[in-house]
């Protein structure tokens, strides 16, 4: 654990939005019995190209599929960072991960910031957590009940008070490292794994893979069995259930990156009374919303100080309240970096603080399979020249990728002349978003404790 770089600050300024009413066709009633019950989904280390709804051709999630095709699915929808507590922080509170207090990895969220179970438990709502929480004690301390395991899920709903609504938020460790290959019942083989152009395709990383992979149906599997127990309470109708990842999946140059494969989530929405079938939406939004989502959902003002925007009115009005811009950082996680990025349908842009370091991995990462391999073929000079791209010794200060053309962000286009418009566009809705959100740059770097080839811990 680590005492954040910066001074927590309240700023009643950086909030984005005030409270606002559904359009009447979606409108929540004031009658506390007709309040939803809200469920929230969060995967771990799983990213929307590993879902079959996103287009995966083998992965199987048949639950998540039919929440897609029942329900609406976002199509170009980003976490604030690859990060998992910060990540959380975020979507609980509707801020910023450096406006949190939390930024760091494991940093608890201090006990000043107001959480969405809070407000919810203030408008007669029974809040719960299953497994993974991720917030540290003083947040975890304002559920009216924490669960420890994942299998718990249906103790809470065995112990829910009947007579009111309920919150409840299912946190995965799946698909986390270290995988448990096999978990299914038909665990998946070299031939259905899909390997990242960003990764060597040998059969060491297909095995890592297909670890992942197994995970992820896994996870599917107990999701079918949550929503089954929802239907036959008869809950489903009025509960407004949401699904995502905390950040990108725990391969290298994926998990704590800024690049999509690092930021990019599934995110569906799923509420049969509410939501109609089949919806997708394109335009870019970004996990700070979720938190405002969730309290209009519940008939709740949207509190001054989250930075999120609604997304019922992105949904019904893109042209009028969509997002131009999501943002997203990176801070410290087991080794230390500074990194902010600014995206909108077609530009990625990165301001890397520490270029002078390489494009280290997370511990988990660095330990794995995959990333071993990489060493070693990268020590026998066969590695491929895009995943070649995680081993540069510097990286650039500035990254610029048109993702129409180029969507794995293999190509800093940010010294072409071509592209200086529209580098100096996307500067300065960073330069906006940072002064907006009081994001301090930071003036060291604090101590990295792990070895960013092997994952091993570093002595003290």
């Amino acid at each position: 654990m680590h005492v954040s770089r910066r001074h927590f600050v309240l700023s009643a300024g950086a909030g984005l939005l005030a409270a606002a009413h559904w359009r009447a066709a979606a409108a929540v009633q004031p009658d506390s019995k007709a309040l939803p019950n809200i469920l929230w989904i969060i995967a771990d280390d799983v990213g929307p190209l590993e879902i079959g709804c996103y287009g995966h051709p083998t992965i199987r999630t048949p639950n998540l599929d039919r929440m897609a095709r029942e329900g609406l699915l976002f199509s170009n929808a980003f976490v604030t960072t690859s990060s998992c507590s910060p990540s959380r922080s975020c979507l609980f509170t509707g801020k910023y991960p450096h406006s949190t207090g939390a930024e760091n990895l494991h940093e608890p969220l201090p006990v000043e910031q107001t959480i969405v179970p809070e407000l919810l438990k203030a408008r007669g709502y029974w809040t719960a957590n299953v497994a993974k929480c991720h917030l540290g004690g003083p947040a975890q301390q304002k559920f009216d009940k924490m669960y420890g395991k994942i299998d718990a899920w249906s103790d809470f709903f065995d112990e829910r008070p009947k007579d009111k609504p309920f919150f409840l938020a299912v946190g995965f460790h799946d698909a986390h490292r270290p995988f448990e290959r096999g978990c299914i019942n038909t665990p998946y083989t070299h031939d259905e794994i899909t390997v990242p152009p960003y990764l060597p395709d040998t059969p060491e990383v297909r095995e890592d893979l297909a670890g992942f992979y197994d995970e992820i149906t896994r996870m599917d599997e107990t999701i079918g069995a949550i929503l089954e127990r929802c239907e036959d309470e008869g809950l489903l109708e009025n509960t407004f259930v949401m699904f995502l990842g905390d950040n990108g999946p725990p391969f290298p140059r994926a998990k704590t990156t800024l690049y999509d494969s690092g930021i990019a989530t599934p995110l569906l929405f799923y509420w049969p009374k509410r939501i109609h079938s089949g919806g997708r939406y394109g335009g870019v939004v970004s996990s700070v919303d979720i938190a405002p989502a969730t309290l209009e959902a519940a008939g709740l003002p949207v509190p001054a100080d989250m930075q999120g925007i609604s997304l019922w009115k992105q949904v019904a009005d893109p042209h009028e309240f969509g997002r131009p811009y999501i943002f997203a950082e990176k801070n410290w996680h087991d080794l230390d970096d500074h990194s902010r990025a600014v995206r909108d349908k077609r530009f990625k842009y990165i301001r890397n603080a520490f270029h002078e370091k390489p494009l280290y991995p997370a511990a988990d990462v660095a330990g794995s399979p995959s990333f071993q391999k990489m060493r070693e073929l990268r020590d026998a000079g066969e590695l491929s020249p895009e995943a070649m791209l995680h081993f540069r010794y510097r990286r650039a200060p500035e990254e610029l990728y048109d993702l129409d053309h180029d969507a794995m962000e293999f190509h800093n286009v940010a010294g072409d002349p071509a592209y200086r418009p529209v580098l100096d566009r996307m500067r300065a809705a960073l330069d906006r978003w940072i002064e907006e959100t009081d994001d301090v740059p930071p003036e060291d770097a604090l101590p990295d404790k792990f070895d960013p080839e092997t994952g091993e811990k570093l002595k003290e």
